[in-house]
């Protein structure tokens, strides 16, 4: 046993709809922001851009040619892809920024963990599957707000990942999808991994976007492992859920394929599948053929970042800034093999753990999420939030498992009097409708019920989902 108790936290921003500057007029004119600085993208063979620390690419133009396909390398911070042009966006070959698919677990050789796949940049990455060895021995849940829960022994799914934030469409800030569940270990194989959450883009052109019949831009979620990753048996690798696709410019048209769809596995023809993503444009002129999902289509064209017009401004954070006392670093790598913060074994079970928040108003209710290397997430109240708009915090006290480590996520309890529309959900009484706030991870909306219950927003039905919308303002 190591001589230390050790955590690992993520340490996320927060995702709000509150705090959202206002959207440009319609007479404004709109600019993306570019300064071109990086030229004309228009590569001729495939191609991996590098993402810098803030994510945001600045060009001229764009043009992706047939058969050329543009994924994009992760940054320290899993930054969203940020894609600007002072020009014209054209795109007939492929933009990618999928998750990646659920990995199976060895036979013979290791018998550590099967580590999460990936999400896209900005999405969230896969739980790690089960030991061998050990009969049973689950997975650890996904990651991301929605993340699919761990490996259930006997032979029983995995939940894949959620996004579940369906109906709040404006995307800002932007975020990707949770990652799926990790499956179970048996006594001759490691458990498959989870996999990784569709990513998250943005582009922006001050002309026109134009996707060509072959063109296509995708934030997919990672497919799963079916079964026991040969046939039906122990539970699967969850598969990730879709990502963010947000296409802004006063001109857009689309013949192509845009994809936030959620991973896919299958056993016995029994489909499972992660949670679709959500796909959004901003245009006057709009032309769009079908998209997957469906996509939201807004007249007006919103800010980008703090150099378009209109310009963002007081985007609404969150971080962990301490465990237990031990400050936290800035850039965390979240995850379960490589701990952020270490505790004395002599330290209490239940763990303070504050937030500094910054742009949200005060007073409001936040909640920790606990994912641990083993056994299910959990979720503990923090004290409400006190300080002023530009600066508050708030602790929340977290009972970790000793010599476990555990990843922490941030959630905010969002809009109460929204939840109080719907005294019976499932038979039970509803308490608060919660925003999650993740590294990657776009507004996943969920219902907390008085018993403890979390109720996804995409599981509901649609007239729902639309009531929360139109109570909480944010269509």
């Amino acid at each position: 046993m190591s001589a230390h108790r050790r955590w690992t936290a993520a340490i996320p921003p927060l995702t709000l709809l509150l705090c959202l500057p206002t959207l440009t007029a319609w007479g404004q004119a709109f600019n993306s922001g570019s300064t071109g600085s990086l030229g004309a993208l228009a590569p001729a063979t495939n191609t991996t851009v590098v993402l810098p620390a803030d994510g945001i690419l600045n060009y001229t133009t764009v043009t992706i040619p047939t058969g050329v396909t543009v994924t994009f390398q992760r940054n320290a911070t899993n930054t969203p892809v940020t894609l600007l042009a002072q020009g014209a966006v054209t795109i007939t070959g492929a933009i990618r920024v999928n998750g990646d698919a659920a990995l199976a677990g060895l036979t013979s050789g290791s018998v550590g963990v099967t580590p999460g796949q990936l999400g896209g940049p900005g999405g969230f990455r896969g739980g790690d599957g089960g030991i061998r060895g050990l009969s049973p021995s689950n997975g650890t849940g996904g990651q991301g707000t929605g993340g699919g829960d761990p490996g259930l022994f006997p032979a029983i799914f995995t939940r894949d990942g959620s996004y579940g934030a369906a109906g709040f469409v404006n995307l800002v800030p932007l975020y990707g999808g949770s990652g799926g569940g990790g499956g179970v270990g048996s006594t001759a194989q490691n458990g498959p991994s989870g996999a990784g959450g569709g990513g998250a883009i943005v582009i922006a052109s001050t002309t026109q976007i134009l996707i060509q019949s072959t063109g296509t831009i995708s934030a997919n979620g990672g497919d799963g492992i079916s079964g026991s990753q040969t046939t039906c048996g122990l539970p699967a690798g969850g598969a990730g859920s879709g990502g963010a696709i947000r296409l802004v410019a006063p001109q857009v048209t689309n013949q192509g394929a845009l994809q936030a769809r959620g991973g896919g596995q299958s056993c016995a023809g029994a489909g499972s599948y992660g949670y679709p993503g959500v796909v959004r444009v901003e245009c006057v002129t709009c032309s769009i053929a079908a998209t997957t999902p469906a996509a939201f289509i807004a007249n007006t064209l919103g800010p980008i970042t703090s150099a378009s017009t209109p310009a963002v401004t007081a985007l609404p954070s969150v971080t962990i800034s301490s465990i237990g006392g031990v400050s936290a670093p800035s850039t965390p790598s979240g995850s379960h093999g490589s701990p952020d913060v270490a505790l004395p074994m002599t330290s209490p079970l239940d763990v303070p753990v504050t937030l500094s928040i910054q742009n949200v108003s005060v007073p409001m209710q936040f909640y920790v999420k606990m994912i641990p290397a083993m056994g299910e997430p959990q979720f503990f109240p923090a004290t409400l939030s006190t300080g002023s708009f530009a600066s508050s915090t708030a602790t929340a006290i977290v009972r970790m498992p000793p010599g476990v480590v555990c990843v922490l996520l941030a959630y905010l309890n969002y809009y109460p009097h929204v939840a109080g529309g719907f005294s019976l959900v499932d038979g039970e009484e509803v308490e608060h409708l919660l925003v999650a706030a993740d590294v990657g991870d776009l507004m996943t909306a969920s219902l907390l019920t008085k018993s403890g219950r979390i109720l996804a927003l995409s599981d509901l039905s649609a007239e729902d989902q639309e009531r929360i919308v139109i109570a909480a303002g944010v269509m």
